[in-house]
């Protein structure tokens, strides 16, 4: 009896349920995390001893936004209303262009500069033998905000939020390839569907 009762102690905690004011029932713990982890991907290069960039990224595509859609109305109590008006603003981006989130950072602060417009970098999305140039734009929300969406973003990296001319809706599904690259070094990451 006292295993059962543990059993179901541990399993209540593990999965917490919550009914947000749209009348959406979400997973809170667990689920989202998931989502994030398989669209996500990072690494570290370094020169010698010297670490020269580290880069994580999330692909926004359909997985992921619905995701997000059920992590901010849960966490800023969406009512019904407000669901339905950011997910049209979600469905809008995901059939205009493509976007990843890049959680980055170099060690010299004058090197940070993707979303200058004579940066040092190149930024650009492989998919179905195709190359798209990317634009990056520096995020500017608070960090504990980026934090609850990404939860591997850190304060001693830069968030930014990487466009390309491609909709997302016509490469779902797709494997995917950015790199950022430039006179400091550069690095792949890889999205898998």
């Amino acid at each position: 009896m006292k295993y059962l009762l543990g059993l179901f102690l541990f399993l209540s905690a593990c999965a917490s349920y919550e009914v947000t004011p749209s009348g959406n029932t979400l997973r809170t713990t667990g689920n989202y995390m998931d989502v994030i982890e398989k669209y996500t991907d990072k690494t570290r290069r370094y020169s010698g001893f010297y670490n020269t960039i580290d880069m994580e990224a999330t692909v926004i595509n359909s997985a992921v936004a619905e995701a997000q859609l059920g992590q901010s109305s849960m966490l800023y109590q969406w009512d019904e209303k407000k669901f339905a008006e950011e997910k049209v603003k979600y469905e809008a981006r995901l059939n205009k262009e493509s976007e990843i989130f890049l959680s980055f950072f170099t060690p010299e602060k004058k090197n940070d500069d993707l979303f200058k417009e004579n940066t040092i970098w190149k930024i650009f999305l492989d998919v179905d033998g195709k190359r798209f140039e990317g634009k990056a734009k520096k995020i500017k929300l608070q960090l504990v905000e980026i934090e609850g969406l990404y939860p591997y973003h850190n304060r001693f990296y830069t968030p930014y939020s990487v466009t390309f001319p491609v909709p997302m809706k016509s490469i779902e599904g797709k494997v995917l390839k950015m790199t950022l690259t430039g006179a400091v070094g550069s690095g792949v990451l890889n999205f898998n569907p």
